[in-house]
């Protein structure tokens, strides 16, 4: 087991000049990257001490992988933070972490600054141009906005400070799960997490330096910051940046970079199917494409291999997991792994060193999960540590059904629905919505009914050329007539404009619920 910082300082030694990030035109060396890394944490160092949280507010940008390898280096932990949060939000994790440092982009920095306010906070801020600059009409889109940055990116210095004194068992990083039930819960994930779940990827994907990775999943996503930045860095691989995802800008990156490999939300890959002319760009750089963090639906699976000649390789994990805990074998030239019972994609097998279970040993249930890449306890939460890891195992609260060793995700144990007393897995109907050719994106939920207690409805984002008329409704119904058992079939149906997400791409069920 490796540290972090050892990670970083062996690869260098191997790859010196060989590049790390790519960040529109701009690309950096490992050995620059070693140097910025240096050069940072030396400024960093009259304000953080070994032990020290330091928060991270920012999209995919070179400063991000910059300032966690020297974070660590001086044996401080990082706390990436959501861009997107409001200073309410922030506050709550300043104060639950003890948040000593925070690092913004220019755009952040005033919601940074207002939630730090009165508290012992340090705040410096970072240009999202400094290293590379943003496209004029993507910085616009964005909302991408200059100010002096407080860094400076050194490359000409010796080593200005020593590595802090680390081991494998030290914490790393501190990673905030979503909090759909009470406060969000801080995941501490050790630096033995992360090595361990770097190396799952890099051995079952096969990374090698001569990968460049299409980094589209947020860096302060555990996805981002595993399958991105640490099995990237681990492997001598290269990630190609580029601030924020667009389905359109992505595609045309694999195009004009060649890039080799990818994770990202399934909402990721319904963006691009939507890209007019996607079938015109080149995309035969791409050996693996992969998607975690929510379930892939049948119907994507189907036109995504149609377009391009390959499956999306399904992953499943957690946050506290540090990302992988099942994934599909690879390669894999197989039948697509589909369950007809529970109209589920397979999210592959257990990885390596990974063990799961049915908690309560039905065909059908809880399922957890045991590895070194599983976390030991939430921050400050020894309540919720004790619910959730029992054992060594963590009880994930997600239902699964496992058959010939392959994993079926059916969905949250919360999200179940309860109508007239019949158990309804709004996934299941998901699927069946994914298939009608009206529907691009669906949310299934429950909400109240006086006679049955819960009904089911669905909340729907139509393709392009369908319109939101009754006509369209009664079709989609009896068109999941047809398909599901009475109780399931959604009994109201909804068209919306968007389909609410998490900023990792997730689709956010509970939103709607609150909404009804």
């Amino acid at each position: 087991m490796k540290t972090q910082t050892q990670v970083l300082k062996e690869t260098v030694q191997k790859f010196p000049t060989d590049v790390a990030l790519e960040y529109f035109d701009t690309s950096i060396t490992y050995f620059t990257l070693y140097k910025y890394v240096n050069s940072i944490a030396a400024q960093l160092s009259s304000y953080v001490r070994k032990g020290d949280v330091v928060a991270l507010s920012m999209q995919n940008i070179p400063q991000f992988v910059i300032l966690e390898y020297a974070i660590w280096k001086l044996g401080a932990i990082v706390l990436p933070l959501n861009p997107m949060y409001t200073p309410r939000e922030i506050e709550y994790y300043l104060d639950d972490a003890n948040v000593k440092l925070v690092v913004s982009m220019c755009e952040t920095y005033e919601a940074l600054k207002t939630a730090a306010k009165g508290k012992s906070v340090s705040v410096m801020k970072t240009n999202s141009n400094s290293l590379g600059k943003i496209p004029d009409y993507l910085a616009t889109k964005w909302g991408v906005i200059d100010c002096n940055d407080d860094l400076e990116f050194q490359t000409d210095s010796e080593e200005r400070c020593k590595d802090a004194t680390l081991s494998p068992d030290d914490t790393a990083m501190i990673v905030y799960t979503s909090g759909t039930t009470g406060d969000p819960k801080g995941a501490v994930i050790s630096h033995r997490n992360l090595y361990s779940s770097s190396s799952i990827y890099k051995r079952w994907f096969r990374f090698s330096k001569e990968d460049k990775i299409l980094g589209i999943a947020p860096f302060f996503h555990i996805t981002g910051l595993v399958f991105h930045i640490a099995t990237a860095i681990l492997s001598g691989a290269s990630i190609a940046v580029s601030y924020r995802f667009d389905p359109e800008f992505a595609l045309k990156t694999v195009e004009r970079k060649r890039t080799t490999v990818t994770m990202a939300a399934a909402t990721a890959y319904l963006a691009m199917l939507n890209v007019p002319g996607i079938e015109r760009i080149d995309l035969s750089s791409m050996r693996m494409w992969s998607s975690g963090g929510m379930p892939v639906p049948k119907a994507l699976e189907e036109r995504w291999k149609k377009i391009t000649g390959q499956w999306i390789y399904v992953a499943w994990g957690l946050t506290e997991t540090t990302s992988p805990a099942t994934v599909w074998p690879y390669p894999y030239d197989g039948e697509m792994p589909y369950d007809e019972e529970s109209k589920v994609v397979s999210s592959g097998v257990p990885v390596t060193n990974t063990r799961v279970k049915i908690v309560d040993g039905s065909q059908v249930g809880e399922i957890a999960v045991r590895g070194p890449q599983v976390i030991k306890e939430y921050l400050n939460k020894p309540e919720a540590t004790a619910k959730t890891i029992v054992d060594g195992w963590l009880l994930t609260g997600d239902v699964a059904k496992i058959k010939d060793d392959f994993v079926f995700i059916i969905d949250r144990k919360k999200d179940i629905i309860d109508a007239s007393g019949f158990k309804v897995w709004p996934r299941e109907v998901e699927e069946v919505m994914y298939d009608h050719p009206a529907v691009l994106e669906a949310a299934v939920v429950g909400v109240p009914d006086e006679y049955r207690g819960e009904t089911v409805k669905a909340y729907i984002r139509l393709k392009d050329g369908f319109s939101a008329e009754e006509e369209t409704k009664r079709s989609i119904i009896e068109f999941a007539r047809k398909r599901l058992a009475a109780y399931k079939v959604p009994r109201i149906i909804e068209f919306v404009p968007e389909i609410k997400k998490t900023a990792s791409g997730k689709i956010m069920r509970r939103a709607f619920k609150e909404d009804y």
